[in-house]
């Protein structure tokens, strides 16, 4: 199993994948599955330390999964559409494979002005009933200093879903804010 401890924001990669993706390896600290009838999209998410997971099914359809993590999956039973490394990921990134369209885009903000927009963000994303709310909080011995946060949030769309992001990493002062669109 491979223990996701994210050290630093600056070695996150973006990897995306068509296929059955094995996530057992994975070390999930929060997750959920749902399912999208007028889609037939069966969604399962995940926080993994500081980063996260999103796997996609049609019914009857292609697997597809973006991960957004200091590690990578080996998988034999999927195709790698993407190793992106953060510092390649300035423009948005479009992949169009099988029956998916899929757009990501990230942006690092500083987190001592930004944390507190994140936190009344967030409440205002759970209170409008997405169709997955993860939020995991790092609590510190010291409950002095500032902690850590992943959120991920997914909404559905007429022909897809949008998922969004937070990746907090306070002992470098930054945040790490994602969203994709994935349409089917």
């Amino acid at each position: 199993m491979i223990l996701f401890k994210d050290v630093s924001y600056k070695i996150l990669q973006l990897t995306v994948m068509l296929g059955n993706a094995n996530l057992s390896q994975l070390n999930i600290f929060k997750s959920t599955k749902s399912y999208i009838p007028k889609l037939g999209l069966t969604v399962y998410a995940g926080i993994i330390g500081t980063s996260h997971f999103v796997q996609i099914r049609q019914d009857n359809g292609p697997i597809f999964t973006e991960l957004f993590a200091c590690e990578t999956l080996e998988n034999q039973d999927s195709e790698p559409l993407c190793y992106l490394p953060i510092e390649a990921l300035k423009d948005t990134v479009h992949l169009t494979p099988k029956s998916f369209d899929y757009q990501f885009e990230c942006k690092k903000l500083p987190y001592d002005k930004t944390a507190d927009k994140i936190t009344t963000w967030a409440a205002e994303q759970e209170y409008n009933s997405p169709f997955i709310f993860l939020a995991f909080d790092f609590n510190t011995p010291q409950q002095e200093l500032p902690t850590s946060r992943t959120i991920l949030v997914i909404h559905e769309k007429e022909n897809g879903i949008t998922i969004k992001t937070v990746h907090e990493y306070q002992e470098e002062n930054a945040i790490i804010v994602s969203e994709s669109r994935v349409i089917v």
